[in-house]
């Protein structure tokens, strides 16, 4: 499926709002504006708006979030302790602990 945006109510622009144009003309504008700007307050400006600070709660965040992204996503050795448990008869269920958490999804 092809999305034309430019002609969105049917070809050759058909059925095209004027404000379409109008807001092409502001782009225009605002190039023309830029580019009266001297060179030297654009990229101080760019520079400004680019820098960024992390807190500390943000950083400690971040490296937890590092961590995690290396632990594997199954727990290998647990899953082949309740295999052999299932196997040898040992592994039990608490029926109302299930129950409970039946019921908790449903509030």
């Amino acid at each position: 499926m092809v999305i034309d945006f430019n002609s969105p109510n049917g070809p050759n622009g058909a059925g095209r709002s004027n404000q379409t144009g109008s807001t092409s003309g502001k782009r225009e504008a605002t190039l023309d504006n830029t580019d009266k700007a001297p060179a030297g307050a654009a990229q101080e400006a760019a520079s400004e708006r680019s820098s960024v600070s992390l807190s500390q709660q943000a950083q400690q965040l971040q490296a937890i979030e590092e961590r995690l992204r290396e632990l594997p996503e199954v727990d290998s050795e647990r899953v082949n302790q309740i295999k052999q448990a299932i196997a040898d008869g040992s592994y039990q269920t608490d029926s109302s602990r299930i129950a409970d958490k039946l019921l908790s999804f449903e509030s």
